[in-house]
């Protein structure tokens, strides 16, 4: 099965193209697209056709949807994306499944199979099945429980600073400035997360968007971010994952 991902982030081209290889033995991946440009130059080749394709909304350059004002494409899709208001618009292209982020194998699986089973043909009975999967699948942690000493706690989501990752160990910070050890690792802990909440600013460092004490450039097109409660360290954030970061801080 040829598959083409068309995503801009790239922790999540990572974790499908991961996924897929070694989940699923027959498929193969042609490529990697990141922008709405190379998607329209790529799908307008009669020689790229695939089998399937998963394709983020929000690109780098733009909304998904203009790739389907310039070219006509027929395969199947499954659409990846934070935001729950396109599944209508989704279907009207070629939707098979609609996968809220962050992106778990659960929710890649039910995809596939869905993928599997069923015609892509637009119909009332799809939408409705569609909207209900968005409902089930929003599920994001509420809160954390972490141990001190003999003691468990739990710390509630709105009171949740930022989780950092020191070595092997991740800590999870608190508004009013504590810090207790996490059992997960940030990987873990980032797709049961809300991402309209939290978003993964670099390799060590996942953050709520209220402990953003400030924001600057950095040298090479970065950005130097300092939190709240005030963290030893300031965060950069790479030039790749600044427009990520952005779109995140303005609510798209």
């Amino acid at each position: 099965m040829r598959v083409v991902i068309v995503e801009d982030e790239p922790l999540a081209q990572e974790f499908l193209c991961k996924l897929l290889t070694s989940k699923y033995p027959e498929i193969e991946i042609i490529k990697v697209l990141d922008s709405v440009k190379d998607s329209i130059c790529y799908f307008s080749k009669a020689e790229n056709a695939v089998d399937l394709i998963f394709m983020d909304i929000h690109l780098k350059d733009g909304n998904c949807f203009k790739i389907f004002e310039k070219v006509k494409i027929p395969t199947p899709i499954i659409f990846t994306t934070a935001f729950d208001e396109y599944a209508i618009k989704a279907f009207e292209v070629n939707s098979v499944s609609y996968i809220l982020k962050p992106l778990s194998e659960t929710k890649i699986n039910k995809a596939k199979d869905k993928f599997n089973q069923i015609n892509p043909q637009t119909n009332i009975d799809n939408i409705t099945q569609l909207l209900s999967s968005i409902n089930t699948e929003q599920k994001y942690k509420k809160r954390i429980t972490v141990k001190l000493g003999d003691r468990i706690i739990v710390v509630d989501e709105k009171d949740i600073a930022y989780f950092i990752a020191e070595g092997r160990t991740c800590y999870l910070y608190t508004k009013d400035n504590n810090k207790y050890i996490v059992d997960f690792s940030l990987e873990k802990l980032f797709v049961q997360l809300n991402p309209k909440i939290f978003f993964r600013i670099s390799r060590d460092c996942i953050t709520a968007f209220d402990s953003i004490k400030d924001i600057s450039k950095h040298y090479k097109g970065r950005l130097c971010i300092l939190l709240t409660p005030e963290y030893e360290k300031n965060i950069i954030i790479s030039q790749e994952r600044v427009s990520d970061f952005m779109k995140w801080v303005n609510g798209e």
